[in-house]
């Protein structure tokens, strides 16, 4: 299991921050998917600076 914070800055963007947003990675054999949570706006931007394919 893996858990990346793809933003951390609450409701509120700053240059060098997006707002909030976590990825976890489930890397089990039964329960392998990527799954999101409190997905923030630019959320699916932070997506492509990962090794991670949503499709």
């Amino acid at each position: 299991m893996e858990l990346i914070f793809l933003g951390t800055s609450a409701g509120v963007p700053t240059r060098t921050r997006n707002v909030t947003a976590i990825l976890l990675n489930l890397q089990h054999p039964t329960q392998a998917g990527l799954w999101l949570f409190d997905c923030g706006e630019g959320t699916q931007h932070q997506m492509l600076n990962t090794a991670f394919n949503p499709g």
